[in-house]
């Protein structure tokens, strides 16, 4: 059986608690063959450089990889982390799974399938982002 990591969504908070996220996590990694052994959260100060989940991949032992809850969590910062989704995927051999939009990312090959669509979530998330003071905030302090 595969371990995951579980990631929630700071983003989402309060309006979809952690509960609710690990619970969609963990559906999420039972879907790919797995299960979560670890959870974690960015802090308030972190969501936009996604340091603690850079700092969890460096220490991380025998994990097949993560599950966060949304995709969203990689356009919090000035651009969207692809680096860190390369690094996950081809570098570490890690899966990536995303439980709010049901995507897996198992190998490099479905990364370059998904790069359109990562994008598009990235744009989207930006152009409304005049509409939400949470992630406007964000990414005036970056």
């Amino acid at each position: 059986m595969k371990s995951f990591y579980s990631w929630v969504d700071f983003g989402f908070l309060p309006h979809i608690p952690q509960s609710l996220q690990h619970l969609a996590n963990r559906d999420m990694a039972e879907k790919a063959g797995g299960r979560i052994i670890f959870y974690g959260a960015e802090e308030p100060h972190t969501v936009a450089s996604q340091e603690l989940v850079r700092a969890k991949l460096e220490r991380t032992g025998p994990l097949e990889g993560f599950v966060f809850f949304s995709v969203f969590q990689f356009c919090y910062g000035p651009e969207f982390h692809f680096s860190l989704l390369k690094t996950m995927v081809e570098s570490r051999r890690m899966e990536v799974h995303f439980a709010r939009e049901g995507i897996s990312i198992r190998n490099p090959d479905q990364l370059r399938e998904q790069f359109d669509f990562l994008y598009s979530m990235d744009f989207t998330r930006r152009r409304e982002s005049a509409n939400d003071p949470f992630f406007r905030n964000l990414l005036a302090s970056v």
